[in-house]
């Protein structure tokens, strides 16, 4: 008769558990280890989400939520195939965006068009497609573009492989969003900003169609003298803004013009995106139900906080993994408006917040803290409408924070050595 299975009481469990979950925060090994198993899974699962959930559907233009093909992309798409068609100042036309984006995707396909008259040129290429393949090859040039920035900067294909499993970057393909390539260009700029910085500008300049991300790099570039990066920044920005109003005319650059206290009014007053979506610290005191006062109160610390930290990484001899991640940390939270999936730059800066610990000697306790959160990040906006706790705002500051902890001490020479570590 074979002996009885010995049973683990529960408590013993626990325990066991709980000294596992110990070993795992104290160990950066360990953690390396799980995020690479962690990425295997959930790389693959979330393309395949993506692919069958979000870019297919039961009925032409929709996905299988019923929401529009590539939901936000449906509104690039829209505007894009009306500057195709030489009406590039529609966009700006609120009801006649609006009845465009009904005629291609239905009444509830509502959403304002807030981007500078750039914009419309990858709008535009993107719009010679239909609907579907357009938003696949968006969602494969996002996933690629991003994928291989995050490889350039951290000079390993695991640190790729697993910030693509970042819940950040799930968020952005269920969207439809440009997130990742934001992130991609001001990591690529942020790194290359000293060896190669004519390309470097570039990429900062690039950044053009989303104003509120490009500002910082060309301030940072100036106050430190960087000029031919400065350069190249601001050639590049004037052949996108040339290129707009030849391929399109002047009607966008009115109407963009013309609209910026609408937008305003739309984004920050009304909130018509939702309270739950804006993870700013404006933001965050409008969930919690604060007067609009106390908002830009908080924002301007929150951005004065950021700004300040951002110019301390750039004006002092600090390592170049940490300033490129200064910057990716603090531009977000630059801006009022800051949507959960525009939080993706934080993905690159914690990425190069890693790889600076690793060669300082490891990670300390907070570090492996905010790794270990980084599920939460799958929650932003659900947390943030259930709880009326602004977690994304409460993310991007402990990884501000984090990256201010490394820089620090600022000020003599030897918080400089460990800087430099």
């Amino acid at each position: 008769m074979s002996a009885p299975i010995p049973i683990e009481a529960p408590a013993s469990r626990f325990a066991a558990l709980r000294a596992d979950l110990k070993d795992l925060i104290g160990s950066d090994a360990r953690l390396l280890a799980f995020a690479r198993r962690a990425a295997r899974v959930l790389v693959p699962l979330t393309l395949l989400i993506v692919a069958v959930v979000f870019g297919t559907g039961p009925e032409p233009r929709r996905n299988w939520y019923g929401d529009m093909l590539g939901n936000d992309f449906s509104q690039i798409w829209v505007a894009g195939r009306s500057a195709l068609e030489g009406r590039g100042g529609e966009p700006y036309d609120l009801p006649v965006h609006l009845e465009n984006l009904k005629a291609a995707f239905g009444p509830d396909c509502r959403f304002a068009w807030h981007y500078p008259p750039v914009f419309l040129i990858p709008a535009a290429a993107f719009a010679t497609l239909e609907p579907q393949p357009a938003f696949w090859l968006w969602t494969a040039l996002s996933l690629a573009v991003f994928a291989g920035a995050m490889r350039f900067a951290a000079g390993r294909r695991d640190a790729a492989w697993i910030a693509l499993a970042h819940p950040l970057v799930f968020c952005n393909l269920t969207y439809g969003q440009n997130g990742l390539f934001t992130a991609s260009l001001m990591t690529v700029g942020a790194v290359l900003v000293d060896r190669r910085p004519w390309l470097a500008g570039l990429c900062f300049g690039l950044l053009a169609y989303k104003p509120h991300f490009a500002a910082l790099a060309p301030l940072l570039l100036l106050i430190t003298g960087r000029g031919t990066c400065l350069a190249a920044c601001l050639g590049t920005v004037l052949a996108l803004c040339l290129t707009a109003l030849a391929l399109f005319g002047a009607a966008p650059w009115i109407g963009f013009l013309g609209t910026l206290s609408e937008t305003n009014r739309i984004i920050l007053q009304q909130a018509a995106a939702g309270l739950e979506l804006n993870a700013s610290a404006f933001g965050a005191v409008r969930l919690l139900g604060g007067p609009i006062a106390a908002a830009w109160a908080l924002q301007a610390l929150v951005a004065t906080l950021a700004l300040a930290l951002a110019i301390r990484a750039w004006t002092l001899p600090a390592a170049a993994d940490l300033r490129a991640a200064a910057l990716l940390a603090a531009a977000p939270l630059l801006s009022p408006y800051l949507p959960v999936y525009d939080l993706v730059p934080l993905v690159p800066a914690t990425l190069l917040l890693v790889l600076a610990a690793h060669r300082a000697g490891g990670l300390r306790r907070h570090e492996r803290a905010l790794l270990l959160a980084t599920p939460l990040f799958a929650l932003l906006r659900e947390c943030a409408g259930l709880t009326g706790f602004p977690l994304g705002l409460a993310l991007g500051l402990a990884t501000l924070a984090c990256i201010a902890e490394r820089i620090r001490p600022w000020g003599y020479p030897g918080g400089r050595g460990r800087a430099l570590a």
